[in-house]
């Protein structure tokens, strides 16, 4: 019965180890769950101030002065806070930060996740048009690598996944036999 009871916790806790949020308990406390993006997105000066949990992929990064600026394209959350790359966006936004954010790391192209808190908003040209950029001081940033679609989802379910990401490049079947003859 001991057996039993330190299997069933300890599948438990690795259950529960693997589905952490990947942003700190500390930040996410101080984060207003309520708040959603399309919220931010329509009234960024009335909402100034709450600090929420946002995501999505880099578009760009600018600096001007001490001030390092992030334009990101806004994707949904998955439960563990990182951005799905298969969600449809419903508009950008800015993240500042008064750190240096080093061009090369926080480049375009990759999935960013962010706690921090709502300033307003700031119009700039995007393309020929003006936009309105909600901005969200940066208390808390996570980087991600954005996944391929050829590598997250397979095209042949019978591949192996190694651990960092890569297939094994094997056809369906059995690894030493010959194709079946018809």
């Amino acid at each position: 019965m001991k057996n039993y009871l330190l299997f069933f916790v300890s599948f438990l806790l690795i259950i529960t180890t693997g589905c952490s949020h990947v942003m700190s308990e500390a930040g996410l406390a101080t984060v207003d769950k309520s708040v959603m993006y399309k919220d931010i997105k329509s009234k960024p000066e009335i909402l100034a101030g709450k600090k929420v949990l946002v995501g999505g992929i880099i578009a760009e990064t600018r600096s001007s002065g001490d001030v390092m600026q992030l334009e990101v394209v806004q994707l949904d959350l998955l439960t563990n806070g990182v951005p799905d790359d298969l969600s449809i966006s419903e508009g950008r936004f800015l993240v500042v930060s008064g750190e240096l954010l080093d061009p090369m790391i926080y480049r375009a192209g990759l999935l960013v996740t962010v706690i921090g808190e709502i300033k307003g908003q700031k119009v700039q040209k995007l393309e020929s048009s003006d936009y309105r950029y909600p901005v969200i001081s940066a208390k808390e940033i996570r980087l991600f690598r954005a996944s391929d679609s050829s590598t997250s989802r397979p095209a042949n379910p019978y591949q192996n996944e190694f651990g960092d990401g890569r297939f094994m490049l094997r056809p369906p079947g059995g690894v030493f036999t010959e194709p079946a003859k018809p």
